[in-house]
């Protein structure tokens, strides 16, 4: 079995293998790119003049969401009810695709006469889906027709008792549908058997963002371009692939954002120092999305999307200051909670073939966070739980890659209340007394599929060159030109082999973060670590593996490099 070894109170995690770049021989590009830019673009499997225009401009796009499987079915449904300025409830997940997706569809439901009741549900007590508490509750507040974001499509009890309520259900989903679907009015989903949607990967709020346009356009009402926004920013959270369309959706939401007419997100970008300051995937994954998803994590979610509905630049200050009280709330717990589950780790001596751990330090709203730190650290599945009520536990669960979750989950079916997700994260309820059953049965399948020794963990990389070839402006600009990074366009990884380190230290609150002064062919930058783990050996020069990134410095914007692995030169 593998171990793992603790020096100076710091945790050295398994060394990872470096995916090199791909050679420059064979390609058919412009001759006049450089090495690493072409590199850049053969990483991404971009090989020739043709495919790089068609990643860059998708033919077609947007596509006709006329097109899209249910659509034609759910158009004259909600123009009906717009004309009768019916009663709908908008019911979404609660992360920020369906919280955004449900904004979609509010406002344009709000704008066009309706009655629009918004439900996100209660992570720990309700969790992913309808349930049959928050149906009965719309349907006595006078709903007739219940329009879904992001779920529903394997809610077939659920959609049966909104029914036989009397109010019509629409369904607009992106997962998979399962054998037994809901007897919906409609279902919304180009993973649908009869979809002609060229496009399958949109999230739930790029469904929500073509059937409102679709709506709109029924009706004869104008377009409105600031849903993209919404779309924008939860296609980034959502972890879909920033291909084709939805390239498309992020590219135009994000320019939209600077000058965005919400004062819900005008309140959150003054809060992250992006006021009218150019916006990308990045700052949407590392900046507004976890303050998004921090309501759901710390409270309830309808903080969030409060404030993505506000009309009152007040009470947009307000909500704003509440989600930055989660977020603070969430890295602290986050933090505390992470700690002891490495501790756990190290105590055992060796790694398992999959991580499970439980605490009553953990909340069910951080579940997922500690269970990705175990992955990034350990490269091994990690499951986290934590108390539901007094009888049950609710766990979150991640995988670094081949290890299938959801199928092994699945295998402990008879133990569990409830599970659903992937094969990368999903989560379960299980009865407290089943717990250690379960564990049991987990272990036992990631031990056969995984045997005494897990995957090497890798790192991929997708360009090497000195950092005055990394700064060089003809990559700068190409780089530019394939954002929006994400899912199957991931942000550029580089090397510069030799660089050298001229001051370093620990800096952060608990000194958890390692920066270093490096210099290579004359040119010289910061770089920092975050959260490094591992014992810096107060090496002269060495190999670094980073990603370029930006933050603030006496109010002028400035790149710094974001250490992803380095090792000392050779």
């Amino acid at each position: 079995m593998t171990s793992v070894a603790s020096v100076s109170g710091r945790l050295n995690p398994p060394p990872k293998r470096w995916l090199l770049p791909p050679p420059v021989e064979g390609h058919r590009l412009p001759s006049d790119l450089s090495p690493a830019a072409v590199q850049l673009l053969l990483s991404r499997g971009i090989g020739d003049t043709a495919t790089l225009h068609g990643f860059l401009n998708p033919p077609g796009v947007p596509y006709d969401p006329g097109l899209l499987a249910g659509i034609s079915d759910a158009l004259p449904r909600l123009a009906a009810a717009a004309r009768g300025r019916e009663t709908v409830a908008v019911f979404g997940d609660f992360d920020v695709d369906g919280i955004t997706g449900t904004a979609i569809l509010c406002e344009t439901l709000d704008r066009l006469g309706c009655r629009v009741i918004p439900y996100l549900p209660d992570p720990v007590s309700e969790g992913h889906g309808m349930n049959s508490g928050a149906v009965e509750k719309l349907a006595a507040q006078g709903a007739t027709l219940l329009v879904t974001v992001d779920c529903g499509v394997s809610d077939a009890d659920e959609v049966a008792l909104a029914t036989r309520h009397g109010a019509d259900v629409v369904i607009t989903d992106h997962h998979v549908p399962p054998r037994e679907r809901p007897a919906a009015f409609a279902i919304v989903n180009p993973r649908m058997p009869d979809n002609r949607y060229p496009f399958p990967e949109l999230c739930g709020a790029g469904i929500a963002y073509k059937l409102a346009t679709a709506l709109l356009e029924h009706l004869g009402a104008p377009q409105d371009p600031s849903l993209l926004e919404l779309a924008a920013l939860g296609t980034v959270a959502d972890l879909v692939p920033l291909r084709d369309e939805n390239r498309y959706l992020v590219q135009r939401g994000l320019a939209f954002l600077p000058d965005t007419q919400r004062p819900g997100l005008r309140a959150l970008l003054r809060r992250v120092n992006l006021e009218k300051q150019p916006i990308r995937a990045e700052h949407v994954s590392f900046q507004i999305a976890p303050r998004l998803n921090a309501s759901g994590r710390m409270a309830h979610p309808e903080t969030s999307l409060n404030l993505l509905l506000a009309r009152d630049e007040q009470e947009a200050e307000r909500l704003t200051s509440r989600l930055e009280q989660f977020n603070s709330q969430r890295r602290e717990l986050t933090a505390r909670a992470t700690e002891i589950a490495v501790d756990r780790v190290l105590s055992g001596g060796h790694l398992p073939a999959i991580i499970i751990t439980h605490d009553d330090a953990y909340t069910p709203g951080i579940n997922g966070l500690v269970a990705s730190r175990l992955v990034e650290l350990f490269n091994r599945p990690a499951v986290a739980l934590a108390r539901a009520d007094e009888e049950h536990l609710v766990a979150s669960a991640r995988s670094p890659g081949a290890f299938n979750l959801i199928q092994a989950i699945s295998q402990c079916e008879d133990l569990l209340v409830r599970y659903g997700g992937h094969s990368a994260a999903a989560g379960f309820t299980v009865n407290k007394l089943d717990f250690p059953l379960v564990t049991e049965r987990l272990m036992h399948i990631a031990n056969a599929e995984q045997g005494l020794f897990g995957p090497e963990p890798t790192l991929e990389i997708h360009a090497e060159g000195s950092l005055e070839d990394i700064f060089n402006p003809e990559l700068s600009k190409l780089r530019s030109r394939l954002e929006p990074f994400g899912k199957d366009n991931p942000t550029p990884r580089y090397l510069t082999r030799r660089a050298r380190v001229h001051n370093w230290g620990y800096v952060g609150g608990n000194g958890q973060h390692l920066k270093l002064q490096v210099s290579s062919a004359g040119r010289s930058v910061d770089a920092l670590a975050w959260n490094y783990a591992g014992d810096w050996g107060g090496y002269d020069a060495v190999d670094l593996v980073f990603q370029l990134a930006e933050d603030s410095y006496r109010g002028e914007r400035r790149t710094y490099l974001r250490i992803d692995d380095l090792r000392p030169a050779v």
